[in-house]
């Protein structure tokens, strides 16, 4: 595996390298109800002049302000229902789907995703990214990589890390194995299985191990990062999703072998006050989405 850092790059070295040789980049930006930050991150992907084609925004069904601001910039957003009809197949929402979907509507040879919800968003997160792409013809997957100063990786540090150690060691070198900020050639991505909520980082990580040569494969220092944080509820049903996703995968490889079906359901409890708790049922079980390249619609435009 090879490392990189956003200092290397220079904008304008990227921009005539990308000339040269011909590729280009687009980012995908996956929202739902992020008007606090979405404007800036565009701003700053819009900063970036030449070196980013194309950019474009897949929504979730936000119910703020989110769908306004982003049409104000100019930028096209692609709700999850459409994507569903325009590649002519059932609808299942999530991150996941959002990032599987958005490789149809990208018309790029690279094709990149950055969180929308970075408080701290520069184009050192673009540059950090895209750059190993554009520099080494080898590569076919970038995967960022911070620091969290508010030492806010509770998922990834509780769960994740001594899950992935125990099961899929390739991957304890990753420093940040949940990043939503990673790109790849298309000719990669088109032919993996993406999941359809927030396993899918988990997922796309383990194909991007498995299925790819170590010199195809980078980490990216993109500095210091900083982002909403969620509940510790929304955490477990995080946590649920990628875990049942990561157990399943790990079956199918015959790392392990299950010996049941699992329920993928996560049950919490609410508490208002006093010794009252409420049992609440979620489904964590997020859904397989097929290689791209065998969509026929998909397929149709790229073939």
């Amino acid at each position: 595996m090879k490392y990189f850092n956003y200092r290397q790059f220079n904008p304008r070295e990227l921009i005539r390298m990308k000339k040269d040789k011909k590729i280009s980049v687009g980012i995908a930006l996956p929202i739902l109800n992020e008007e606090k930050t979405i404007a800036r991150t565009i701003e700053i992907i819009k900063s970036c002049g030449n070196l980013v084609d194309q950019v474009i925004v897949i929504d979730s069904g936000s119910s703020d302000n989110s769908l306004e601001i982003i049409k104000e910039l100019g930028v096209p957003v692609i709700k999850d229902a459409k994507a569903a009809k325009d590649l002519k197949t059932s609808l299942k929402t999530g991150k996941g789907w959002n990032l599987w979907s958005s490789i149809y509507y990208l018309n790029t040879d690279i094709i990149a995703w950055i969180d929308s919800d970075i408080k701290n968003i520069n184009k050192r997160f673009i540059i950090g990214i895209v750059g190993p792409l554009i520099t080494d013809n080898k590569l076919k997957f970038v995967k960022g990589y911070y620091h969290r100063p508010k030492n806010d990786s509770r998922v990834t540090e509780i769960m994740v890390r001594p899950l992935i150690s125990f099961l899929f060691p390739r991957l304890k070198n990753f420093i940040q194995p949940l990043s939503g900020e990673y790109a790849g050639r298309r000719d990669f991505l088109e032919k993996i299985y993406f999941f359809s909520g927030y396993s899918v980082e988990s997922a796309v990580l383990i194909q991007a191990v498995y299925d790819l040569k170590s010199n195809q494969i980078a980490q990216s220092y993109l500095g210091v990062r900083i982002h909403k944080l969620q509940s510790v509820q929304s955490l477990g049903k995080m946590s649920a999703s990628i875990l049942y996703t990561l157990l399943k995968i790990a079956n199918n490889k015959n790392i392990i072998k299950l010996n049941c079906d699992i329920r993928g359901y996560l049950r919490q409890f609410n508490s208002k006050s006093g010794a009252i708790f409420s049992p609440v049922d979620f489904c964590v079980k997020d859904k397989s989405l097929s290689p791209l390249i065998d969509n026929k619609e998909y397929e149709n435009k790229f073939q």
